[in-house]
This record gives structure tokens, sequence and C-alpha cells, in this order.
């Protein structure tokens, strides 16, 4: 019968848990222009079009304001 200690210090042990934990952290940072395109296919909002998307009109007003003061 062989006995074995095996210890882990605190020290080592909360490293450790630390690096883990920053790991699981990381990922969504390191993935989230593809966790954005996936999320706005399901939700089905366009990827590009800014402006469509907000429903803003503000080059459409500008010309008109320009046409209606000549």
């Amino acid at each position: 019968m062989h006995l074995v200690f095996a210890y882990i210090d605190p020290g080592a042990g909360s490293l450790v848990i630390q690096a883990i934990i920053a790991g699981l952290v990381s990922i969504p940072f390191f993935f989230r222009n593809a966790i954005r395109k996936t999320f706005g296919r399901l939700r089905n909002k366009p990827t590009d079009g800014a402006s469509a998307a907000t429903g803003s009109s503000a080059s459409d007003d500008k010309g008109a304001a320009i046409s209606d003061s000549e």
C-alpha cells in the first residue's frame, strides 16, 4: 500500500480557480461578433443598413428642406 499525499496550497488553488473563471468570462468577448450575428439572425433584423434598421430618414429630411427653401 502506497500513501499518496496530494496537496495544493491555497495560493495555487486560488490561482487555478481564477484562471478558470477568467477563461469562462473571456469567451463571450472573444466571440462577440459571431454571437451578435447569430442573435441578429434569430430576431430577423438586417445586419447591414443601420439607418434602415432604426427607421431614420435624416438624409431624406435634409433634401426636402433644401428643395422647400429654394
